[in-house]
């Protein structure tokens, strides 16, 4: 499945030093226009000094749980279980993919280190186009390093930095092997046990899925539940189960040295120009600095993050919405820290004479400045005003970003923070759109 749109944020926000007092009134009254207005479902947790400080719970659905799937956090906790090695002499930076992999391309080139930070140059497998149509297959290990080895390479090892999925995949089969272990036992007497995580768990069958909460996603009208990509999928990359108290816990214990020394620590945090390090990203703010990680899998969006300086940390797990959960961490902090911030606009525009959705539908094919081919799009309508972006893979079903109606032809993608301006003839025919997202634009023109 490729990757929907043009960006990924990495940074997360910036705050200011001084406390807003009247913070958890403040914050309760922003989720609760974000939950009124179907923008999110999930679980929020605030702690200075391993204290709570600020809790909120706004699942909207019926299970209530307070565990969710936390997707790519999954990798602080795999990094953090290759460092141990590391320290006990099991592993290095230096040691080559080709010891235990060596069928995956360039392997005699890529070490542990270049899997930690997203150098190894791998094909990312989550861009398979069938991920989407097989997501709740269950997979083998041979049928997950097939997938990574069917991709050609995206640069050679130590010469660029591109997040892949396949690195923390693999390292999860390291782990496996030098410890004669399965990963889930590892994280359990690793980590869990060690720092005392009452609700974390490598997720490994189906029948672990009630146990947590699920995830939903909106179609304008109503809530959908997702279909449950399968973790045998996801492994080391994104399989762990997980609570905000637990994961606060994780990082307060971690940017302590309470699981790995400092030296690895130090190594862990360290970030290239891109802000990703070995297991940790940085967060900046203002004037301060910050570490974490955030996660996506099916409709659950994870966000933690650790400030050492203000011993602080900020926790959100969400299992549904139409908003960024990057924009969500914006608004409770700066609700927390008294920074001025703006409620999203949550209106929909019904003009008289608005032509109807269906008009729109269609496949568009996406051109950079109207000459390099950079992706194919599927247009098609959702509920009331709303209309359905996905990408178009052969008429099979993908992965759905749902668009607000914003003015006569233009709508706006919330979740990826990009407008859509659909081109309309003098007869009323659309003939194209102009996708535009951070002050970049990109002309498509429909061809189905």
């Amino acid at each position: 499945m490729k990757i929907i749109l043009l960006v990924l944020a990495v940074n997360i926000f910036g705050l200011m030093a001084a406390q807003n007092t009247n913070y958890v009134k403040s914050i309760d009254s922003l989720m609760g226009s974000f939950t009124q207005n179907n923008a999110f479902s999930g679980s929020i947790l605030i702690q200075k000094d391993g204290e709570t400080v600020y809790k909120g719970e706004f699942n909207k659905f019926g299970d209530y749980s307070n565990k969710y799937r936390v997707g790519s956090i999954t990798k602080v906790f795999t990094a953090v279980i290759t460092f141990q090695l590391i320290e006990e002499g099991k592993l290095n930076l230096d040691t080559k993919l080709s010891k235990y992999y060596p069928n995956v391309k360039n392997a005699e080139k890529i070490t542990i280190g270049h899997l930690l930070n997203h150098t190894s140059g791998i094909y990312n497998y989550l861009e398979w186009n069938d991920y989407y149509i097989s997501k709740k297959k269950k997979f083998t290990k041979e049928e997950m390093l097939d997938l990574i080895t069917s991709g050609k390479p995206d640069f050679k090892a130590g010469e660029d930095c591109r997040y892949s999925n396949s690195n923390y995949l693999l390292l999860g089969y390291i782990i496996e092997d030098v410890t004669r272990k399965s990963y889930a036992e590892n994280l359990k007497l690793r980590i869990v046990d060690k720092i005392e995580l009452k609700d974390t768990y490598c997720e490994t069958e189906e029948t672990e899925y009630p146990e947590r909460t699920a995830s939903y996603s909106f179609d304008g009208e109503k809530w959908t539940k997702e279909t449950e990509t399968h973790p045998t999928f996801t492994f080391a990359a994104g399989a762990v189960i997980s609570t905000t108290e637990d994961l606060s816990k994780l990082m307060d214990n971690l940017l302590k040295g309470k699981l790995i020394l400092g030296t690895s620590l130090s190594q862990m945090g360290e970030t290239n120009q891109k802000g990703i390090g070995y297991g940790l990203f940085m967060t900046p703010f203002y004037d301060k600095m910050g570490y974490g990680h955030s996660g996506n899998i099916d409709e659950f969006h994870s966000f933690t993050g650790y400030f050492p300086n203000d011993r602080l940390s900020i926790s959100i797990l969400s299992n549904g919405g139409n908003i960024a959960l990057n924009e969500v961490v914006m608004g409770v902090a700066c609700k927390y820290f008294g920074r001025p911030y703006k409620n999203p606009d949550f209106t929909i525009y019904e003009g008289k004479t608005s032509s109807l959705t269906k008009i729109y539908s269609g496949v568009y094919k996406a051109k950079l400045v109207g000459l390099i081919d950079v992706g194919t799009f599927q247009i098609s309508e959702a509920a009331n005003n709303y209309l359905f972006l996905s990408m178009y893979e052969d008429g099979k079903d993908g992965q759905k970003v749902l668009l607000e109606r914003k003015g006569e032809n233009k709508f706006y993608a919330r979740k990826n923070n990009a407008q859509f301006d659909f081109i309309v003839d003098k007869k009323g025919n659309v003939t194209g759109m102009k996708l535009t997202q951070n002050k970049q634009s990109i002309n498509c023109k429909k061809i189905k």
